[in-house]
């Protein structure tokens, strides 16, 4: 069974209740990833009403957040049931957004968009430089694509460690370097890093002591759970 065969098996009725009932939908690192998104999109001047796709949106989260932002926006998953779960919950929101099942390999042809979010899911995929190219041809000139992925400390993981032994799941971690030549090569043309904050804490000893080591980290090299965030625009002619 290759990884995209595992992931769509491993999604089990068992872990899709599971998905469907996290207190409050989801962990509170997600907010700060949308805090990163929001300012991510406010520094690229992406105005509410302006077009979006979601590659690789899993059970949708990210998708619900672009529309309550005022984003027209699809979101496409490789797994029916994660489809399925997010359309549920844009129901439940009473979210516009969309949702279709298609392989981030291999986007289908559609109308040309402003944006281009691709959270968390390029590094399950082996063809990194085939997505991306796919990514931009979706795009129109001036649109951005915006990645938030993990980094190479991802593969000492003990988690990803566990998922791949579990799971069957390709579990990579992205380099600076080695995604903007993808980029590049892909044909983008301006990139652009961006960081992330911390997530809440309690104790103002350890906890602090913890964020403040892995923002400094972050800043300079990279940190642990500290996603690399890079955003990359299509020329515009």
């Amino acid at each position: 069974m290759d990884h995209k065969q595992a992931e769509i098996a491993s999604r089990t009725p068992a872990f899709m209740l599971n998905e469907a009932s996290k207190p409050f939908g989801w962990d509170a690192a997600h907010f700060a990833e949308w805090a990163t998104v929001t300012e991510i999109l406010h520094r690229l001047g992406v105005q509410p009403g302006a077009s979006a796709i979601d590659v690789g949106c899993g059970s949708g989260w990210t998708s619900l957040f672009l529309a309550e932002a005022g984003l027209d926006v699809l979101g496409y998953d490789l797994v029916p049931e994660n489809v399925e779960l997010a359309r549920r919950r844009a129901q439940r929101w009473g979210s516009a957004a969309r949702f279709e099942v298609a392989d981030m390999d291999a986007l289908p042809a559609g109308p040309a968009v402003d944006l281009a979010l691709v959270f968390d899911a390029l590094h399950h995929t082996q063809a990194q430089r085939a997505t991306l190219e796919g990514v931009l041809a979706r795009l129109k000139p001036g649109g951005w694509i915006v990645l938030g992925e993990p980094t190479w400390l991802h593969r000492l993981s003990p988690e990803a460690r566990r998922v791949r032994a579990e799971r069957g799941w390709l579990e990579r971690g992205l380099t600076l370097r080695g995604l903007r030549r993808d980029l590049r090569a892909a044909g983008f043309g301006t990139t652009r890093r961006f960081f992330q904050p911390t997530r809440p804490y309690e104790s103002r000893v350890r906890e602090f002591t913890w964020q403040l080591a892995r923002l400094v980290a972050a800043n300079w090299l990279w940190a642990p759970q500290a996603h690399l965030w890079v955003a990359a625009e299509r020329p515009r002619s």
